[in-house]
């Protein structure tokens, strides 16, 4: 299989994983020494036994694979984390570069994860010769340079792990970690959070990826608004925080003040469209006078008023005083009861009579 074959597969990979991945291992090689140039079964990469006289030149490209932990690591497939091929990255020792004229080769090299990171993983890497760059082929074993084999235990963080193997005749210094995608948080990058401000949700993720409500919003998915302190949760409601809006039959900044039965006058409500006449008020509307004598005190010159009906009354005048309301104050002078000429003089509840010479007594 061709060099650009290799890559377009190994970038179709990638592609298919971010769709689910959830967090990404990513593996640096940093620098990988091979000092005589030589193959692992001790020939010179361009063929011969290797000899302090004999220059040997190598075409070095690595194969890469990542699976779960083994007490004994397989090289042998499947890589049931990844794999990769890189293409011809130097000769016999050199510094890995960060990535490749061509563009083909980006330095880490990143494996995606669709489910939780188990903590623990298994890596093979495999220094291999080509005669041609465009031929990356991995199944010939006399292609072999070194192979690697490790297992560990690994966190997730952001700090890179650094590593060194040392074999008979090569040594590959090379790091990596474990990152959480995008959205992700935990130990295992298994919990997804993505902040939002929108209908579905308002709110921010925390370190461990917690839902953090924005200020003036609440619930699970901080989707239910924070009302205005005060506002009646019962009669009241709010679209967005600080507001409080009222339910049909309710009023007031609150929403805690009842709406009266329309037309109602002197009356009040515990519920909606009540009308509970206040004392001295009836009817329909509360607008019926059933304590006229205290509302308008009709009796006058101190008569005592009775309460005979809706709106009606009665007053009992005190002596000396008549009329519906005892406005009239009665003149015990009109039927003239002085005799024999007395003058009468009318005074409170009686008269008086002034008699002329010779008389005398009440009336004489």
């Amino acid at each position: 299989m061709g060099r650009h074959s290799l890559m377009i597969a190994s970038i179709l990979c990638v592609m298919m994983y971010q769709g689910f991945c959830s967090g990404v291992f990513e593996l640096r090689l940093q620098e990988f020494l091979n000092k005589k140039g030589a193959m692992g079964n001790a020939n010179c990469c361009r063929g011969g036994a290797a000899s302090a006289i004999q220059q040997c030149e190598c075409k070095t490209f690595f194969r890469i694979c990542l699976k779960h932990y083994q007490a004994n690591v397989s090289p042998e497939p499947p890589c049931t984390y990844g794999g990769a091929v890189t293409p011809v990255l130097g000769s016999n020792s050199f510094q890995v570069p960060e990535t490749t004229s061509d563009n083909f080769f980006t330095n880490s090299i990143r494996f995606a994860f669709g489910f939780t990171w188990p903590g623990t993983f298994s890596l093979i890497i495999e220094a291999l010769h080509t005669d041609s760059p465009d031929d990356l082929s991995t199944e010939n074993p006399e292609r072999l340079i070194s192979r690697m084999t490790t297992q560990r235990h690994l966190t997730v963080g952001e700090e890179w792990s650094q590593d060194l193997h040392t074999g008979g005749r090569t040594e590959l210094k090379y790091s990596y970690r474990f990152v959480c995608d995008e959205h992700y948080y935990g130990d295992g990058c298994s919990v997804f959070c993505r902040s939002r401000d929108d209908a579905f949700g308002h709110f921010n993720c925390g370190e461990r990826g917690e839902i953090v409500c924005n200020t003036g919003w609440k619930g699970q998915y901080c989707t239910d608004p924070i009302c205005l302190p005060g506002c009646d949760e019962e009669h009241g409601f709010c679209d967005k925080p600080g507001e409080c809006k009222c339910r049909v039959g309710f009023r007031g900044r609150y929403c805690d003040d009842c709406i009266r039965y329309p037309g109602c006058l002197h009356g009040t409500c515990q519920q909606p469209w009540q009308c509970n006449c206040q004392e001295g008020w009836g009817g329909l509307f509360c607008n019926q006078d059933l304590n006229y004598c205290t509302h308008h005190k009709p009796c006058m010159n101190g008569a005592t008023c009775t309460n005979t009906g809706q709106g009606s009354y009665t007053c009992s005048c005190k002596p000396g005083f008549t009329g519906a309301s005892c406005e009239i104050e009665v003149n015990e002078c009109s039927d003239n009861p002085c005799r024999n000429g007395g003058s009468c003089t009318d005074s409170e509840n009686t008269y008086i009579c002034a008699c002329p010479p010779g008389f005398y007594g009440k009336k004489l």
